[in-house]
This record gives C-alpha cells, sequence and structure tokens, in this order.
C-alpha cells in the first residue's frame, strides 16, 4: 500500500478494479486476483447455473472495462498492477469451461486449480497473440482483452488436459 500513497481506497472505482483490494496483496497482485476468482468459483459453481454463470461474466467484463479505465485515471499509471478485475474475469471465463462437465466435486476443483495455474502462465507469459493485445489495445478494454485471450489458450490447453485424461 505503500507505494500508492496518495491514493483514496475509498474510491468505488479502485475498490472494484481491485475486487475489492486483492489487487493490494504485495506479492504477485495478479495472482491474488486469479486465486480470489478461483475461491469465487468454487463457492458459485453449485449455485449457479451456465446461463446465469455467463451472465456474470458479461457483467464483470462490462463493469471491469468502466472502472480499470477510472482506475488508470485516479492513480495516473497506465495497466495499474492493483487492478486485478481482468484476472478475476480471465479466470472465470477458464472456469466456464468447466460448467458443462459432469464430474465430481474433487474432479472439478483439481480441474479449476489446472486452470488456474495455465492462466496464470499464459498471462504473464503472453504469447501472440496476447502480448499484442496488450501492447496495442489501451485504457480498460485492453485492460481486460488481454486477459480474456489468456483465458482462451488456457481453456484450449485445459480442454485438450481434461480429453487426454477423462477421454472426454
Amino acid at each position: 500500500m505503500k507505494k500508492y500513497k496518495n491514493l483514496d481506497i475509498r474510491n468505488i472505482s479502485i475498490l472494484i478494479s481491485s475486487f475489492f483490494y486483492a489487487g493490494f496483496f504485495p506479492y504477485g497482485p495478479g495472482t491474488a486476483g486469479s486465486v480470489a476468482a478461483f475461491l469465487l468459483y468454487i463457492l458459485l459453481l453449485r449455485f449457479l447455473n451456465p446461463f446465469y454463470y455467463l451472465a456474470l461474466c458479461l457483467f464483470i467484463f462490462i463493469s471491469g472495462v468502466y472502472f480499470s479505465s477510472k482506475a488508470e485515471k485516479i492513480s495516473g499509471i497506465a495497466d495499474p498492477p492493483f487492478v486485478v478485475i481482468d484476472e478475476v474475469l480471465g479466470y472465470l471465463s477458464v472456469a466456464a469451461g468447466l460448467l458443462w462437465m459432469r464430474f465430481s466435486f474433487f474432479h472439478l476443483f483439481i480441474y479449476a486449480l489446472c486452470g488456474l495455474a495455465l492462466f496464470r502462465f499464459f498471462d504473464i507469459l503472453k504469447p501472440f497473440p496476447i502480448g499484442i493485445i496488450d501492447k496495442k489495445v489501451k485504457g480498460g478494454l485492453g485492460i481486460m482483452l488481454d486477459d480474456l485471450a489468456a483465458a482462451v489458450f488456457s481453456l484450449i490447453v485445459l480442454r485438450f488436459i481434461i480429453i487426454v485424461i477423462a477421454g472426454f
């Protein structure tokens, strides 16, 4: 928190874009945001049907574009490290690929953890075209889109892993 001395953390844009302050975790704020999303997924897993889950992801995308743009302006930093709403959307997008799987809770938990590791890998590494999106698309839209691209890569690899292990 020390490096953001002049930042009003009570601002709603900071609250939402940091996913309720998970982005202020001192070590690996992106990973902290992704882990928070993993925990949210585990909580929502049995309560939301796929339609409501996807509606939630769309809501997070729209609000993430808006609030992360505001957080950039408030902080004066392009793609501030404390903005992790993009990691939340990215991970929840990966986990959306598990919604139609009829696995036990244990197996879903393991695949969800695997999806978390894959998402962090692609989000940090930023292979083509993720890196291009990260560099070329600015503002809140760019913040959100590069993580969605990382989610697509992660989902493809996770699906392949499930096919190899479970056979479908």
